[in-house]
C-alpha cells in the first residue's frame, strides 16, 4: 500500500513539474544559487579573515614602533581587508589625517563592493522567485480556461489544471522567503563584520604620524 501511495506522489510531482518546467527549473536554479551565495558568503567573509590577530598584533607593534615601511611591507604581503585599510593610510600619511582617514573609507567601500553585491543578488531572487511563480500560475490558469469545454469531465480536468498551475507560485513564495532569511543573516554578518574592520583602522590610524 505504501509502496503505491509513493508511485501516486511521484507521479503526482512529475505532472505538477511537467506542467510549467522552465518555471520550476528557474526557480530551483535560483534556490540553490541562493543558498550558494549564502553558504559561500559565510565562509569567506569572517572576522578572523578579514582581519586576523597575528596581523593585527604584528602590525600595531610596527606602528607603535613608528617602523611604517616596515608596516607597508607587512599590508602589502597580506590580502585582507584590514591590511588594504592601513596599506592606504600608509600610502597617503604624508598628506595629513583627514585626506588619510578619507581613503581609508574610500578603500574600504572599494573593497567590500563584492560583498554588497551579493547582498544585491538575493535581494534581486526576493523580487524575482515571486512574480516568476505567479507568472507560471497565470499562464497556467490561461491555458486551463482557454482549453475549457462545457462538458463535466473539461470541469474536472480544469480544477486539476488550476490546482497544478498554483504550485509555482507556492515555490516561488518558498524560494524568496529563503533568500530572504539568506539575505538577512548575510547582511547582519556584513554589517557587523565591516564596523568591528573599520573601528580597528581608525584606531591604528591613530598611531600613524606624518
Amino acid at each position: 500500500m505504501e509502496s503505491i501511495l509513493a508511485v501516486q506522489q511521484l507521479i503526482d510531482l512529475k505532472t505538477i513539474f511537467s506542467a510549467a518546467p522552465v518555471i520550476y527549473t528557474l526557480l530551483s536554479a535560483m534556490s540553490i544559487a541562493s543558498m550558494g551565495i549564502w553558504l559561500h558568503s559565510l565562509i569567506t567573509f569572517r572576522t578572523k579573515d578579514v582581519m586576523p590577530e597575528t596581523f593585527r598584533t604584528e602590525l600595531r607593534s610596527l606602528l607603535q614602533a613608528e617602523q611604517y615601511d616596515q608596516a607597508h611591507v607587512l599590508c602589502s604581503s597580506k590580502e585582507n581587508l584590514l591590511a588594504s585599510l592601513i596599506k592606504m593610510g600608509l600610502t597617503t600619511r604624508d598628506f595629513g589625517p583627514q585626506v588619510m582617514i578619507d581613503t581609508m573609507k574610500s578603500e574600504g567601500k572599494r573593497v567590500s563592493t563584492t560583498f554588497w553585491q551579493r547582498l544585491s543578488l538575493l535581494n534581486d531572487i526576493v523580487i524575482v522567485a515571486p512574480m516568476l511563480g505567479l507568472l507560471g500560475t497565470v499562464i497556467g490558469m490561461f491555458y486551463a480556461f482557454y482549453d475549457m469545454n462545457r462538458s463535466m469531465e473539461s470541469i474536472n480536468a480544469l480544477f486539476d489544471g488550476l490546482g497544478i498551475a498554483v504550485g509555482t507560485t507556492v515555490m516561488g513564495l518558498t524560494v524568496a522567503i529563503l533568500a530572504m532569511i539568506f539575505h538577512t543573516t548575510l547582511k547582519y554578518r556584513v554589517v557587523r563584520t565591516l564596523s568591528l574592520v573599520e573601528n580597528e583602522a581608525l584606531n591604528l590610524s591613530a598611531l600613524i604620524r606624518r
